[in-house]
């Protein structure tokens, strides 16, 4: 029996290696933001696709059930967005989009694999955790020193270099954290790692002032407690990093009001940081006696389950009597939700001046909402194509609020450049995954598996919630995560050893991971030879390097761009001109390949066709005070001409 035990755990071995990796990979992107780049976030897919590749020669299935259920929907998904191509009309765009959308599917079918063949999930879990804490332990000690690369307007911008992705980062893997800090079977060297990582991001994501952390992180906090079955661990779990923020929030706060009050924010910082390391210590030191105990001290069933009530009853009071009080002081509370969706349509930051987190602006994102459901009531079954939103929010937007790629969103984003046809792909992925996570959950689980389900239908409501408010399906070190946890939902709980797939399925199996590979590989190749581009001096060479780009991808309306640049530092004036020509036919919704034509030809003194280019421009943009400017002077200069 002994060596049967130790031949099932060998055999596992392997599986929970590769799947720990592939959450530890979230958290490698997430220290180069966020794998936004393909830099970043190709070589994981194309890692990503390898590890298919084997997997399916290896006959082992992309999961059971509920699980190919959902890869069938989400390949179904990844399928329709690489089929926006064809209608998108910016196709180099809809490309780089569907290579993302194919990170996902890879990493929910490795993920479902390698748990159906024996992976265990607890330390999937664990490195879920420990990999964004690692980079919230990395970023802490460098933020005095470099605060003029990691904050921007007051805010945290972090290792993603953006403030709210930084926090989900960070937060994602939060109640995933509470859970392994309160389980029993869990190591107590483990259950301290993870509570000392949970207090540490959950310090670190305060910096960033994110409201859209804030109201995720208050929407999946009763899922966690709803579904989990082991409640009062759950909150005394919780209770350390919770303390941890409660007790730092006055000096990190202090960080946003000297920037805020130009006063010594490096002070406030350097200040706050000691009382950030010692709290996050205190919280690991806290799980490891807890673990500690818990393996020489039971306590009665009946005494917990009585606790446990207990709690619960509580928090139903507290938040009952919460309710109330919150009433009490705001009155009539539809007026005061009125009031509070008009100070977010009109972007009113009332409340900033004490902390970011009692503003209730919306910072522009009614306007990018407004005109991504634009973009869905002109085409609502195909979308407009992948990343093809862009050019249509700077054409219809009412007010300008800044440089803006996707209208932050992710149902609005679906049903904007995929149509109702993706959208309803999406969301039945979605609710396949989780209906059959909580199918098991209130079926035959026991304990520690109801636990399980809790804490990621939780991870899972976080990253949807603030992920309805931003752009975190371009961030792959943010969302490949709940794709992760989406795999453990759907697959079977209980271990089974599968039947391997049978050869007509492998090589089945076998293409799409190669297509996946052949889809991703062009992009990726191609930035690198771009990026060559730049570190050659002879712009001849650095030509040569952006033709072999354009070769791999010829769809980038950016690397014509890039070829222009580099001809007029040769001195070939009229194929500069060609690609900026190129450009505007690669992209031609877009302004900004206009407007790069405009200044070519002003540079050029040739203002009759400068002043062409730029009308097209403004009429594509046309809140851009700079293209204004230009078309009024422009306009006027030739109209003196005339006179003259």
């Amino acid at each position: 029996m002994e060596g049967l035990l130790k031949h099932a755990r060998s055999r596992r071995l392997l599986p929970t290696l590769a799947l720990a990796a592939l959450a530890l990979s979230a958290g490698w992107m997430g220290a180069w933001g966020a794998g936004y780049f393909v830099a970043v976030w190709g070589p994981v897919a194309l890692l990503l696709a390898a590890l298919a590749l084997a997997l399916s020669l290896a006959g082992v299935p992309p999961g059971r059930g509920a699980a190919r259920a959902a890869l069938g929907l989400l390949a179904a998904y990844t399928l329709w967005t690489f089929a926006s191509v064809l209608w998108a009309a910016n196709k180099g765009d809809a490309w780089a989009g569907a290579g993302k959308t194919a990170v996902y599917l890879l990493a929910f079918w490795v993920a479902a694999a390698l748990v159906g063949a024996g992976a265990s999930r607890r330390w999937a879990l664990a490195a879920s955790v420990l990999g964004p804490a690692a980079v919230a332990a990395l970023t802490l000690p460098v933020l005095p020193e470099s605060m003029g690369q990691m904050f921007h307007a007051n805010r945290l911008l972090g290792t993603v270099n953006y403030y709210n992705g930084e926090a989900a980062l960070l937060l994602v893997p939060f109640w995933v954290a509470v859970y392994l800090g309160g389980s029993r079977q869990a190591h107590p060297l483990l259950r301290g790692a993870v509570l000392a990582g949970a207090a540490l991001s959950a310090q670190l994501a305060v910096l960033t002032q994110s409201r859209g952390a804030m109201f995720a992180m208050a929407a999946s906090l009763p899922v966690f407690f709803l579904l989990s079955g082991k409640r009062l661990r759950g909150l005394l779990a919780l209770a350390a990093p919770a303390a941890a923020v409660s007790l730092s929030f006055p000096e990190l706060n202090r960080v946003y009001l000297e920037f805020l009050n130009e006063g010594s924010p490096r002070e406030a910082l350097q200040a706050a940081l000691p009382e950030v390391w010692l709290l996050a210590a205190g919280a690991g030191l806290y799980g490891l006696a807890w673990g500690a105990a818990d393996a020489v001290w039971s306590v009665d069933r009946r005494v917990v389950r009585a606790a446990g009530a207990v709690a619960l009853a509580a928090a139903l009071v507290g938040g009952a009597a919460g309710a109330l009080a919150a009433v009490q002081r705001v009155g009539d509370p539809v007026a005061w939700a009125g009031e509070k969706w008009e100070a977010f349509r009109t972007n009113d930051t009332a409340g900033q001046e004490q902390s970011r987190y009692l503003s209730v602006s919306g910072s522009g994102r009614y306007t990018l909402w407004r005109v991504a459901w634009e973009d869905f009531a002109r085409r609502p079954v195909l979308g407009v194509g992948t990343h093809n939103y862009e050019a249509t929010y700077y054409r219809l937007r009412e007010q300008a609020v800044g440089y803006v790629r996707q209208p932050h969103s992710l149902p609005l984003e679906v049903l904007a450049e995929r149509g109702v046809v993706g959208g309803a792909l999406l969301a039945g992925f979605l609710a396949v995954c989780v209906g059959a996570g909580l199918r098991e959950r209130f079926g035959s689980l026991g304990g520690e598996g109801r636990a399980q389900v809790g804490a990621l239908a939780a991870a899972v409501a976080y990253w949807f919630v603030h992920s309805s408010a931003e752009w975190f399906w371009q961030m792959p070190g943010v969302t490949l995560p709940a794709f992760l946890y989406l795999a453990l939902l759907a697959s079977p709980w209980r271990v089974a050893r599968p039947s391997p797939l049978r050869w007509p399925l492998r090589a089945a199996a076998a293409a799409v991971a190669l297509a996946a590979a052949a889809a991703v590989a062009p992009l990726y190749l191609a930035d690198r030879a771009e990026a060559q581009s730049h570190g050659l001096r002879d712009p001849r060479e650095a030509l040569a390097a952006v033709e072999r780009a354009q070769s791999l991808n010829p769809w980038d309306p950016r690397l014509r761009e890039r070829e222009a640049e580099l001809a007029m530092q040769a001195g070939q004036w009229e194929r500069a001109e060609r690609a900026y020509r190129e450009a505007i036919e690669l992209n031609p919704r877009h302004f900004a390949p206009y407007m790069r034509l405009a200044t070519y030809y002003e540079r050029r003194g040739r203002l009759e066709d400068a002043l062409r280019s730029y009308r097209e421009a403004l009429r594509r943009n046309p809140l851009d005070e700079e293209l204004q400017r230009k078309v009024g002077w422009l306009a006027s200069s030739a109209g003196r001409e005339r006179q003259e």
